[in-house]
């Protein structure tokens, strides 16, 4: 009968009787076959796959990551140009007011090699000391702020007083309000910097970024040093207590930077 069958259902016939066949030695002799070999045949088969899948994947990735980044850059450019016109315009008023202008900080890199105090820190030893030009009043930052004032000065070595030492007091100003008040450190009834003499009267929002004020003779003006985590009365009912978290990781320093400080020599450091 197979001759009268046109050619093409001939060899479709015959292609069904061999998946048949091959089919039933599967099941017949399943078990029998090493699993581990048909597995390897089986990645070895479907590797160049996997790789494009891969390669698909990354290259749509790297796409959307290249369109943030130039949607970044566009912002970033945008603001640089705004900032530089408003620094112009700053210069121009202060220059009509009769203010001195700014001045750039200067940066000292330094490596933190120890830290003391327990359990917040409260001191650090940097790796810089007079023969690399830091003086005793020196503010000393992170890429991120504030971490304290140079206290102690040695040859190669300088001991740095942090915000977190009791006896540390900062003058502060709140961005773009004016709010002013002085930074302290408490350890009781739990470590917290607390921002303290502020006004009931004076208007302030948790996330708002704390700055040096610039009243101070030992820190220059514009410094970030936190912002405010959680604000409350105080005790007397007058006065805000409002704490700040630190904007520098002060129990995680590594590396440090000293600003030299606004005091002349002979002059009197005030608060």
């Amino acid at each position: 009968m197979g001759g009268f069958l046109p050619p093409a259902e001939r060899r479709s016939g015959v292609l069904l009787g061999l998946y048949a066949t091959l089919a039933l030695l599967l099941l017949l002799t399943g078990d029998r076959i090493p699993q581990a070999g048909l597995r390897g045949a089986g990645a070895w088969l479907f590797a160049p796959f996997d790789r494009l899948v891969l390669v698909v994947d990354r290259l749509g990735a790297a796409w959307r990551e290249n369109e943030r980044l130039h949607e970044r850059i566009t912002r970033l450019e945008l603001e640089a140009a705004r900032l530089r016109q408003a620094g112009v315009e700053n210069l121009r008023l202060r220059d009509s007011l009769g203010l001195p202008a700014y001045r750039a900080l200067t940066l000292r890199p330094a490596e933190v090699l120890a830290l003391a105090g327990e359990p917040v820190p409260a001191s650090a030893t940097l790796s810089a000391g007079a023969s690399q030009g830091v003086n005793v009043g020196d503010a000393v930052v992170t890429s991120d702020g504030l971490v304290g004032r140079v206290g102690e000065v040695y040859a190669g070595l300088s001991r740095v007083i942090l915000l977190t030492d009791p006896n540390s007091a900062v003058a502060c100003e709140v961005e773009s309000t004016g709010v002013q008040g002085v930074l302290r450190f408490f350890a009781s009834p739990r470590p917290q910097l607390l921002l303290t003499g502020v006004p009931m009267a004076d208007t302030l929002r948790v996330g708002q970024l704390v700055l040096t004020s610039g009243l101070s003779l030992r820190y220059p003006r514009g410094l970030p040093v936190g912002r405010v985590e959680r604000l409350a009365r105080d005790l007397n009912g007058l006065t805000h207590e409002i704490e700040i978290a630190p904007a520098a990781r002060l129990s995680r320093l590594r590396h440090a930077y000293v600003v030299p400080g606004p005091v002349r020599p002979g002059a009197e450091a005030g608060r």
